[in-house]
């Protein structure tokens, strides 16, 4: 499935047409998987511009689990000149960090007037797609909101399968929940506004829906990811939503 508008191709052509101006080196900042190549079995970060690999992200990634990740690739180094055969870019690593994994349900969705246990309002919801939004079966997301330092926070993404989606101008849009609970207590005397990111995995029910959408001879399909934006201090029930749209062209 591709989400359109979004760079989510893995060919590794695609880092040589990147290249800026006829330059042999290829720069950026991606979301990415890890996993492990099948020519190779090598050890390796997917990212939406091809596989890439640095001997300095051993003991620092593991199978399965996702990064944001900063790097720079040499097309024309001797490390390179078997990329193609071996599957994957060698790359300098300037930045790694782990991006934790928000809980996907899809049944037993809450009741929208009803707030969650330490529920908190986002400022936003924003899809990144100039980092890779979808990838590897993993949606990227990132929201901001009010928080101290260190505070840890739950982000669970809410979809009820068996809820049959709305048709919008021959579309049929999914509706998803973002809800967010904080764990624990961060630390300073003030929350400020900071922007985490997460992955949710929904390759299996995304094929689903695509299969489904594909049988009924459909080519596109939405999801609208609704988010609690405030909520009223003297009356909890009270809850304002807002809504974020992305869209995936239906594939073979």
């Amino acid at each position: 499935m591709k989400l359109m508008g979004a760079v989510l191709a893995s060919a590794m052509v695609l880092l040589s047409s990147c290249l800026d101006g006829g330059s042999n080196t290829f720069s950026a900042t991606q979301f990415a998987v890890c996993g492990v190549t099948d020519r190779t079995y090598q050890t390796v970060l997917n990212t939406p511009s091809g596989p890439i690999y640095s001997t300095s992200m051993e003991g620092k990634v593991v199978s399965g689990a996702c990064y944001q990740v900063a790097y720079e690739v040499d097309t024309s180094s001797p490390e390179n000149e078997s990329a193609a055969t071996r599957g994957f870019y060698m790359a300098s690593i300037n930045a790694l960090s782990e991006v934790m994994k928000g809980d996907c349900q899809f049944y037993n969705v809450p009741d929208t007037v009803s707030l969650l246990d330490n529920e908190l309002p986002l400022q936003n919801l924003a899809a990144y797609s100039q980092l890779g939004v979808y990838l590897d079966g993993h949606l990227f997301l990132g929201g901001t909101l009010s928080m101290k330092n260190d505070q840890q926070n739950q982000w669970s993404l809410y979809w009820n399968r068996s809820e049959a989606p709305t048709e919008e101008e021959g579309v049929n849009v999914y509706n998803l929940f973002m809800r967010v609970q904080k764990v624990t207590d961060g630390v300073g005397s003030s929350a400020t506004a900071m922007t985490e990111p997460r992955a949710f995995e929904l390759d299996d029910v995304l094929q689903a829906v695509n299969d489904s959408e594909k049988a009924n001879n459909k080519e596109i399909f939405t999801l609208k990811i609704n988010y609690l934006t405030a909520i009223n201090e003297k009356d909890s029930t009270d809850l304002k939503w807002d809504s974020m749209r992305l869209s995936f062209n239906v594939t073979e």
